[in-house]
């Protein structure tokens, strides 16, 4: 029995992560590939896709479906069931945020000494999770948390709904019009797909003083598997922005591109 407990475990690291199950492991990156295919998956698929034997894999989906995290659809493909829905629920309602996320806005106010902040999509909206304050002696007004007001005119809002699945961002700009908050801002549905466009071809959105006089900010998205989990952001004074612009959205980059390294890939076979 010892034995194989530790045959299903990694060896703990010197990283201080700890052990790792490696059965739990694939099981979650077969979950997420499937949740990625838009017409499910077969156990063929999903075999060839994850370097399985197809026994292993029929006998994956099939536990996977038993708790309900997986469903056959009429064809028999599996997709994603009622249990998994839950899951995303109750991550939209909740208000935690991962140590490693607040580590990457302690680490953007250390390296940039602005005020950083972190937003994703809520139940209904997006939302402001946490923010850190800057250590400049100038600073804008903080952040704080809660609803994320004018995502169009502001650059975590921008990098929220570019990768956002056109429905979610069909949804969301019925419920918010596209209104002017200062001179700057964009007001017409045309020239906001076009931004949305360029914010996705680049990777980084800018907010040059759209929701603020006074104000400039810089985002870059958090990925995992190619999607958009949250947004990271920050924000200063315009003069200090446009004096640092370039290290800013360096540092930004730099430091999302780091949360992203931290979730393994949904194709990555456990070994």
């Amino acid at each position: 029995m010892k034995a194989a407990v530790k045959g299903e475990a990694e060896a703990r690291s010197g990283n201080g992560r700890g052990t790792r199950i490696q059965s739990v492991a694939r099981a979650s990156k077969v979950l997420l590939w499937v949740a990625d295919q838009p017409h499910g998956a077969s156990a063929k698929e999903v075999a060839a896709a994850h370097g399985l034997a197809l026994p292993t894999a029929y006998h994956l989906l099939n536990t996977l479906a038993d708790q309900g995290m997986l469903a056959k659809d009429t064809q028999g493909r599996y997709i994603l069931g009622r249990s998994a829905a839950i899951l995303a629920e109750a991550h939209l309602r909740g208000k935690s945020v991962p140590e490693t996320m607040l580590n990457a806005l302690r680490d953007l106010v250390r390296r940039t000494d602005e005020t950083a902040y972190l937003a994703d999509w809520g139940e209904n909206d997006i939302r402001v999770l946490a923010s850190v304050e800057g250590r400049q002696m100038v600073r804008v007004a903080e952040v704080g948390s809660g609803v994320y007001k004018n995502g169009h005119a502001r650059a975590n809002g921008k990098v929220l709904l570019a990768w956002a699945p056109p429905e979610i961002r069909e949804a969301y700009l019925r419920a918010h019009p596209i209104v002017p908050v200062t001179k700057a801002t964009i007001t017409t549905r045309k020239k906001l797909d076009r931004e949305l466009e360029l914010v996705r071809d680049r990777g980084y959105a800018y907010d040059e003083e759209e929701f603020a006089a006074g104000v400039s900010c810089v985002a870059a998205p958090v990925l995992q598997n190619g999607h958009v989990i949250a947004s990271l952001g920050v924000v200063a004074p315009t003069d200090r922005f446009q004096e640092n612009r370039e290290q800013l959205t360096a540092t930004i980059l730099d430091v999302a591109g780091s949360l992203e390294a931290d979730f393994p890939a949904a194709g990555d076979s456990a070994a």
